[in-house]
Parts: C-alpha cells; structure tokens; sequence
C-alpha cells in the first residue's frame, strides 16, 4: 500500500517534503494557539501580563505607527490582496481540472489553504485577540458592575438624556452644518485626542496618536449593519463613512479602544463614550451622549415602555430628529439576509473568542454605564 501511495505521489510530481512542512507548521501552530487559550481561560492575569502589557503594546504601536502614514485603509488593500491571491489560485485549480491533470494542483492548493488559514489564525491571536483572555476594562478603571434594577435603569437614562439635550444645544450650527467630507476628515485625525484624558488617570489607555481610516467600501458595511472594524494585522481602526455624522466619533472612538487592546465589544463601547465626552470637539461629546441614550433607552425600552416613554419625552426637537435620521439612514439601505450571515458571523466569532454573549455583548455597555452613574451620581 505504502509503495502505491508513494508511487502515485511521485508519478503526480509532488514535493512530498513541501507538504509535510506545511502541515507540520499548520497544526504546531494551532497546537500553540488552542495552549495559550487554554491558559488564558484559566489564568487571565498571565494574558495581562505578558501579553496585554508585555508584547502587545509593542507590536501594536509598530503597526500603528506605519499604518499613520498611509492616509488609506491598508486593511483594504490586505483584503483586495488576499481575495485577488485566492480567485488566481481557484482559476489555477479549474484550469487543471480541465486539463485532467489536476491532482498535484489539488494537494497544493488545499494544502496552502490550511497552511494560511493557521498562520491567519496564529497571527489574529498573538497580534490583537489574546486580549480577550485579559482581564476586563470594569476591573481596570475599578468600576462595580453588578446586578441592576429597571429603576436603577430609568435613572441612568433619565441622566444621559439630560447630559445629551446639553450637548447637542452645545453644538453650533456651523459644527453641525460644516461639510461632511471636511468634517469626516477631522474625525478620522482628531478622533484619538479624547483619550491622552483617560490615559492620565487608567494604565489600560495611552495617548499616542492613531490615525482612523474611512473604509473605500463603506456601503458593504452599510449593508451588513455594521460602523466600522478594527484590522488586527495592520493594527488600523476602520470605520464606515456613509454613517450618519453624529454617530462617526462614538464609532471611531470604539475602533480606537481596541487598537488600545480594549477587545470585549461592550468595553470597546464604554471606552469609546468616555473618549467622546472628554473630547474637546462637541460633536464627539453629542455622539458619546447620544449613543449611552440610545443603547439605554433600548434597553429600558424592553423592560418598561412605560418609563421609556415618560423619560424620552424629555429629549430636545433636534436629538429626536437625529435619532429618526439615523434609524432612517439605517433601515434604507439594510438587507435582512446580508445582515444576518454578517451577525451571524460575528456572534459565532464573539463566541469563539470568550464572549459568550456573542452580539448581545454589545449591549452590556449599559451595564458599565448605570456603574458609571451609581458611582457618584453623575455621568
């Protein structure tokens, strides 16, 4: 049998060594990857050491620090790549299949696939998602988060209502009116400003620059549902640029706190909100504000339509209007079954990823906020 196989491969031209290498690499790899989970699981505090604080900031501030150069998405120009590279080597694989010659075209392809799949898999995680085994932002900013009541709920939201009314009454119509393109511009370069605040007073926030790229295909994101996307192999906070303006800071405040190794999505949220309202341009601290009250009000909403109601009755005329203009925006353009693969996508990677509140762990932002509120009465 063993002289048949060996036969058949020689006869096939293939480089039986090549191969072997290649799985070999592929399943050290994932072996390495699937150890330090399992670590992590157990022992977040040696994530946060030697990973989160050891050769995390490091590799990140590299990537960052070349990515600011470039005014583009380099995550784009990775992906464009990537699929380019893929469709050559099926059209490659189709072209051999015709040719009856196709088995030596087979083992190569499938044997790379499973060669960059691994080495995909092995960089995601010791480049950004080992983050997700470290210890959350409620512990590193020393928030008590805990069990709330609707109650509790109501008088959260009842106080960001009132914070967002004073900052959209803040914004001046020439902030709010000025050119989009002009304007989106500012929030890609400035969004980075509201952290250096935080940073004075939490370990887990830095103050280096980091430049936000507009993503070029932004209506595929538009599509699916989603406002932006952290790049963990160019080390680039994403966001879509067909967004409403008053939603764009919140978002490019949240892909920043991952570049800043923040993973969990509702962390990301929290620390997103508390850049937006320490920013010195009102429209991040309106777009901070306005996304706590939205995700609160959601969230009471659910519990009591009652309270929903009798405290949303507060919110100005213009907050009212933005609120129907983003909902609007959203709903023309959404597509129900490309919306579904993609959260459908994204809770199975949330969940793989020790979040296993897979997409509703963005909600848990209201969580972090009612302990935000509690702590001193204020937000």
């Amino acid at each position: 049998m063993s002289n048949c196989i060996s036969n058949y491969i020689n006869k096939h031209g293939i480089n039986r060594k090549k191969i072997a290498v290649s799985i070999i690499v592929s399943i050290a790899l994932i072996s390495l990857i699937q150890l330090v989970k399992g670590i992590g699981l157990r022992n977040p505090g040696f994530i946060e050491k030697y990973f989160s604080n050891g050769t995390y900031p490091i590799t990140s501030t590299i990537q960052t620090s070349i990515a600011n150069i470039f005014p583009f998405s380099l995550y784009e120009i990775v992906i464009v790549a990537l699929i380019g590279f893929f469709i050559y080597r099926l059209v490659r694989l189709i072209r051999s299949f015709i040719k009856k010659d196709y088995v030596k075209e087979l083992v190569n392809f499938v044997t790379l696939v499973i060669l960059l799949v691994s080495i995909g898999l092995f960089l995601f995680q010791f480049l950004w998602s080992l983050n997700n085994y470290r210890y959350p932002l409620s512990v590193q900013v020393g928030l008590d988060v805990k069990e709330t009541s609707v109650n509790e709920l109501a008088q959260t939201y009842k106080a960001l209502v009132l914070r967002a009314n004073d900052a959209r009454s803040a914004l001046s119509s020439a902030q709010y009116t000025s050119s989009r393109k002009l304007k989106t511009h500012e929030i890609l370069n400035t969004a980075w400003e509201g952290y250096p605040p935080l940073a004075d007073k939490y370990p887990i926030f830095h103050s280096r620059r980091v430049r936000v790229k507009g993503l070029t295909f932004s209506r595929i994101q538009t599509i699916s549902g989603y406002s932006g996307v952290y790049s963990f192999i160019t080390g680039e906070p994403n966001i879509n640029i067909e967004a409403p303006l008053t939603s764009m800071p919140h978002t490019a405040c949240h892909e920043i706190a991952h570049q800043m190794g923040i993973s969990f999505e509702d962390d990301a949220n929290y620390a997103g909100f508390l850049a937006c309202i320490n920013h010195h341009d009102p429209l991040f601290v309106y777009s901070g504000y306005l996304s706590a009250i939205t995700y609160t009000g959601n969230t009471l909403y659910r519990q009591s339509p009652e309270l929903y109601n009798q405290i949303s009755s507060l919110l100005s005329e213009n907050i009212i209007k933005d609120q129907q203009e983003n909902n609007a925006f959203w709903n023309q353009y959404k597509n129900d079954t490309v919306t579904k693969i993609a959260d459908k996508i994204n809770d199975n990677y949330l969940k793989s990823n020790n979040q296993p509140d897979g997409v509703q762990s963005y909600g848990k932002f209201v969580d972090l906020l009612i302990a935000d509120y509690f702590e001193d009465n204020s937000i």
